[in-house]
């Protein structure tokens, strides 16, 4: 059962999360084209943005309930926000992993300065910690940690569609994330599912641990 000690830190969270990224995401429209984005809509081509705009999305409707909570209108955050949430935060962190571990060292520490250090580290953390320390309502089963790992499958394969098959010179995307570098795009697909596996793993694991001290409900 959430008390209110933990709804309060859990809903200041997901609002500052929810509204800075969405700060994020509208000021790449007013950035200069770079070698990366010509366009302010191209950075939707990034998992970094599309799983930052997912667990901002998700933040928001956690937020929503926490707020009715707190209102007395409902005892409990559904089973399938605590879900959205569940998803969310796995894919934040898989962007936050990937910068960390494969493209800090390609590209180099500015990936972590400016509005990067929100969408690749300040946002993944705040997402992690509020569902796993304070939104402990549902146990997440092992079936449903394949849920953390659809939005790097669907990802995935638009990104190989668009780099591997249509390829750049034919109007599909550049290999920004450098996964198919001398043509080893398999190899890539097979350790990013993997890691997708581990992180959401160890998010449920995580969380659930932290479930098992809460008061019963």
């Amino acid at each position: 059962m959430l008390t209110k000690d933990k709804i309060i830190p859990s809903l200041i969270i997901n609002i500052i999360v929810f509204t800075v990224t969405l700060g994020v995401v509208i000021s790449y429209f007013f950035e200069e084209p770079s070698v990366l984005m010509k366009h302010g809509y191209e950075t939707f081509r990034f998992f970094t943005t599309d799983s930052n705009i997912l667990a901002a999305a998700a933040s928001l409707i956690t937020a929503i309930a926490e707020i009715m909570l707190l209102r007395g209108r409902i005892k409990h955050i559904p089973k399938w926000i605590i879900l959205l949430k569940y998803t969310g935060a796995v894919s934040v962190m898989l962007t936050f992993c990937t910068v960390a571990a494969f493209l800090v060292p390609v590209y180099g520490f500015a990936l972590v300065l400016g509005t990067y250090f929100h969408v690749h580290a300040a946002a993944p953390l705040m997402v992690l910690i509020s569902f796993a320390v304070f939104e402990r309502e549902h146990k997440i089963t092992f079936p449903q940690t394949f849920l953390g790992m659809l939005p790097m499958a669907i990802y995935g394969t638009v990104y190989l569609i668009e780099v591997v098959f249509i390829g750049e010179s034919n109007g599909g995307w550049r290999d920004f994330y450098a996964f198919n570098t001398n043509g080893t795009w398999y190899i890539t697909i097979i350790i990013m599912l993997a890691a997708a596996f581990v992180i959401s793993l160890l998010t449920a694991l995580f969380h659930n641990k932290l479930l098992k001290l809460s008061p019963k409900q």
